[in-house]
């Protein structure tokens, strides 16, 4: 498989405590020289972006430093008298740094400092005991003591309740630099630490975030409760996983990346563990249509589903094969819903089949699937197929007997439900949702969604299967291969049918000959970029899955040319 390019790398928590530590004991880079530089180029992104953005986005809070009144307007006291000149604030106005007792809160505490220098006037207040800083964070406390940065220890919750002194200071502070919790943070936050993200929180004040969002998991970007949510992430050397996936990357607003001097050799030698796919990559897979092409040799889908009251789902499916590029698509459907699916999709050839009393393909469908199957060069499975047990036996049995690369979607998956999955003698390609992912191991839905990541790798290696995961992003997983993350779509797709026309395109650019696991990758880029046209001409709460489907030949055209810039919906 060729790869996204190693640049858009993202690392796990893990990996990035063993760049540190490669760093540190490796290389004899000092600790203190690392939290040095993190929270000096820290205060540098969060001082461009106040002054660029934030101040404009957000305004600066009503008591705070820097604070303006109407042109003209003398200051005045309790009885309208006029009171002496105040002295002149410093540019960049009341900055709050919540700082936690280790590395994370060290960076926290250089940060003040570089932010006091660039014209802030900066205070921290520590979730923690004094005496329980680690060494390095210490070290830097001690400098901002002698910088005259009050430090205010709060190791009690309840000193950071709403009436409190701090969190007074928070709601007339331009904003608040979240130094709580680092990469090593795991479960959810409790104690002092808890409740200064409550009140970061209840504040109303926007909250830059450095490395990481507070209770946001670096490696899963689950979001624990509570947690914070920031306007702006500066994360450390290299972009987190956690930061790439939701609801880590909604918590952590724009992110930013600096260096902190982790030598770029350690970064190129830990193994990619999440890619992100981008259009110059996806373009540069997408299948070559020659000029003697013919419907022939543009590649065949065979697809097996449909049933009384789903036939919308292979229709979508079907026409969306041909959207992709495919030169056939040929759908094996119940006899009686033949007609249907002939007044939606008029291109796509139908293939009456065998059914079950419920208008659902029958056991006695096998062998003229069969037959046909051995004109197709892919077979997709599921759309619209019901849970029939009859149809869920006849999946089955295909997926053991069927030579072709083949795509399991919806009711495919379903039929596989409390049974393993696994395919050895030809590819298999399965795209689930949560609900589908848990079905097929056996665990709760929750438990997906807290590690997408770790589910979708754990299944490709059970399963010898790609994975498109349906997570916000989608994800990409092979055997033996790093994860690819989607940059492509946006919210307005959560609408039924939208897994329909995935499994379409990916169907379709696997036909015209794309090895699986780019037809994977690249067809979730494609979908996504159909998704991102379609919210553009109908917005992303009116559109429905037939407005995807449509937008597909728009989306390859953009992605061909290199004129996607202004499609993203998100």
């Amino acid at each position: 498989m060729r790869l996204p390019p190693l640049e858009s790398r993202a690392v796990t928590a893990e990996q990035m405590a063993a760049l540190d530590r490669a760093t540190i004991q490796g290389r004899g880079v000092p600790s203190l020289a690392l939290m040095e530089r993190a929270g000096r180029e820290a205060a540098k992104r969060i001082a461009s972006w106040w002054r660029s953005d934030g101040a404009a986005l957000y305004g600066t809070a009503p008591g705070a430093a820097g604070a303006s009144r109407p042109a003209g307007a003398p200051a005045r006291g309790k009885a309208g008298a006029r009171k002496p000149a105040a002295r002149r604030a410093p540019a960049g106005g009341n900055v709050l740094i919540l700082c936690g007792r280790g590395n994370n809160g060290g960076d926290g505490f250089v940060a003040a400092r570089y932010l006091k220098g660039l014209g802030f006037t900066v205070r921290a207040a520590v979730a923690a005991e004094e005496g329980s800083l680690s060494p390095d964070a210490r070290t830097n406390a001690d400098a901002c003591a002698r910088a005259r940065i009050p430090i205010t220890f709060l190791p009690d919750p309840r000193g950071w309740g709403p009436g409190s002194e701090v969190a007074l200071a928070a709601r007339n502070t331009a904003f608040l630099v979240d130094a709580l919790l680092g990469t090593g943070s795991t479960g959810a936050p409790r104690g002092a630490i808890g409740a200064a993200i409550e009140m970061a929180d209840g504040s109303g004040r926007p909250v830059a975030s450095i490395d990481l969002p507070s209770g946001v998991d670096g490696s899963t970007g689950y979001a624990e409760e509570p947690s914070i949510r920031a306007a702006l992430t500066v994360t450390l050397a290299v972009v987190k996983t956690g930061l790439m996936l939701e609801p880590g990357r909604s918590h952590a607003g724009r992110v930013e990346t600096v260096d902190i001097g982790i030598p770029p050799d350690l970064v190129a030698e830990q193994p990619a563990s999440l890619l992100m796919a981008d259009a110059g990559w996806a373009r540069s897979l997408l299948p070559r249509r020659p000029a003697d092409a013919h419907k022939g040799s543009m590649g065949r889908v065979l697809l097996i589903g449909g049933s009384g009251g789903m036939m919308g789902a292979v229709a979508m499916a079907s026409e969306s094969v041909l959207r992709a590029g495919a030169g056939y698509a040929v759908a094996a459907v119940p006899r009686s819903c033949v007609d249907v699916l002939e007044s939606r999709v008029p291109a796509v050839v139908k293939r009456g089949m065998p059914e079950t009393p419920a208008r659902a393909l029958a056991l006695d469908a096998l062998d003229p699937i069969l037959n046909e199957a051995l004109h197709a060069d892919v077979m997709l499975i599921g759309p619209g197929a019901s849970r029939d047990p009859e149809t869920a036996e006849l999946v089955r049995a295909l997926v053991e007997r069927v030579e072709c690369p083949i795509l399991l979607d919806a009711d495919g998956l379903n039929a596989f439900e409390g049974r393993p999955l696994r395919r050895l003698h030809a590819p298999l390609l399965v795209s689930p949702h949560y609900g589908e992912a848990a079905r097929l191991t056996g665990r709760l839905i929750a438990e997906v969604a807290r590690d997408p990541m770790g589910w979708a790798r754990r299944f490709s290696a059970q399963s010898n299967a790609i994975v498109c995961l349906k997570s916000t992003p989608m994800l990409t997983a092979a055997p033996a291969e790093p994860l690819i993350l989607n940059a492509s779509g946006n919210p307005g797709m959560a609408t039924a049918g939208a897994g329909d026309a995935l499994s379409g395109v990916i169907s379709g650019l696997l036909a015209q000959g794309m090895d699986p696991s780019e037809a994977a990758a690249v067809g979730c880029f494609v979908h996504g970029l159909a998704g991102d046209v379609a919210a553009r001409r109908k917005g992303m709460r009116g559109m429905i899955a037939t407005d995807i489907v449509e937008a597909i030949p728009a989306a390859l055209v953009a992605l061909e040319v290199g004129a996607i810039e202004g499609w993203e919906a998100r």
